[in-house]
């Protein structure tokens, strides 16, 4: 007996909003190039899979092997456990170069859910004409042990990542930013409070099984909210705010092109009173080329409370100055580089002292990083 259609269309519309999200940010990442939606299309496409396995696993037929059937369900839930994952190294993996405690912490119970999952004996299937094949988790040595060891793991991801965002949100000074990250909290709300009670709800009160995966509608509009929120401006995504000093600009003859200044607005920001560190800067390089018998320029220099970020060109050396070492930042000073020399290749090549000619550079740091706070 074919499932009702009703039971179909939460997974259905999981499938649609995911994928539709999807193409929203592979053509957003083409635009703006920006590391985090990389990230968000990872758990998004998780998503997808997530809810292309409920709706296959609704329309496979009774006479399915229930070997099978055991194996799809589980498969499935690990698709959701692993974008969940994706999320919780989120910060870390923009800001920086290891994994964070928290991060450590949510592994290791990522695996311990994983070996309970698959090796605990929990799960068991059975087929009801109205909702198809259904999962419970209350086989083996206790009844709902694996509810809390799941529940353990999602309230714990949820925890950090809201964490993060109300962090975010204290720190955040634009407006734009203040209503981006208030909307994707909002989003994780209702996904995680909203989809895992539910979810809980019809596993385990006896006769809510039929009501099939309705939880499902909860993670659809939270995730929405999530991703909405992103798209509207992907650029000031504000899950962890980065602190950063100074971007100086250096031709290979060792003369500052421009030293911008993050605690400064508009124009003023461009200091032109850079010599000193730009001579100090070249000589710490060439000092540490000629100690490291190596012609290369380093990519990073931790100092005792700072990082220096360098970026090395044929035409000139790019170095950001910062608190911490930072995947956004590197990738934002490469994209720098990058749109500055293709601006003013010919004053580069050309330079004469005077640095009034890289005035316009401003506009390219605003545009590249905008996402900045100052100290």
């Amino acid at each position: 007996m074919a499932v009702p259609i009703g039971q179909l269309v939460p997974s259905i519309l999981a499938i649609i909003t995911a994928a539709v999200i999807l193409i929203l940010l592979s053509l957003n990442y083409l635009l703006n190039r920006f590391p985090p939606t990389i990230f968000l299309s990872l758990f998004f496409g998780g998503i997808l899979l997530w809810a292309i396995t409920k709706l296959v696993s609704l329309l496979l037929p009774a006479t399915a092997s229930i070997t099978f059937v055991l194996i799809w369900k589980i498969t499935s839930l690990s698709i959701l456990i692993l974008s969940l994952l994706m999320i919780a190294y989120f910060r870390d993996l923009l800001l920086y170069s290891t994994l964070s405690l928290p991060s450590v912490f949510v592994s290791l119970l990522a695996g311990f859910t994983f070996s309970a999952l698959w090796f605990g004996g929990f799960a068991e299937v059975e087929y009801n004409i109205l909702t198809g094949w259904n999962t419970s988790y209350n086989a083996g040595f206790g009844h709902y042990v694996f509810y809390v060891i799941l529940l353990l793991y999602l309230a714990t991801v949820y925890f950090f990542i809201l964490k993060m965002m109300v962090q975010g949100l204290h720190k955040a000074i634009l407006k734009k930013q203040k209503t981006q990250i208030a909307l994707i909290v909002t989003g994780l709300a209702i996904a995680a409070i909203g989809g895992t009670v539910l979810n809980y709800l019809l596993n385990l009160i006896p006769g809510l099984e039929n009501l099939g995966d309705m939880d499902l509608i909860f993670v659809v509009i939270g995730f929405t909210f999530v991703a909405g929120a992103y798209l509207r401006s992907p650029i000031h995504i504000y899950f962890a705010p980065i602190a950063v000093y100074k971007l100086i600009v250096i031709n290979k003859d060792g003369l500052p092109l421009l030293t911008h200044d993050f605690n400064e607005e508009s124009n003023a920001a461009l200091t032109i009173d850079s010599a000193m560190i730009s001579s100090a800067l070249s000589g710490v390089i060439n000092i540490l080329q000629e100690t490291l018998s190596s012609g290369s320029t380093p990519k990073i220099i931790n100092l005792e409370d700072k990082v220096l970020l360098l970026e090395n060109t044929s035409l000139a050396l790019y170095a950001l100055i910062t608190v911490k070492n930072s995947a956004v930042l590197r990738a934002a000073l490469k994209d720098f580089s990058r749109e500055f020399e293709a601006v003013f290749i010919e004053q580069i090549k050309k330079f004469d002292g005077l640095v009034d000619v890289f005035e316009d550079a401003y506009n390219l740091i605003v545009e590249d990083f905008p996402f900045v706070v100052s100290d």
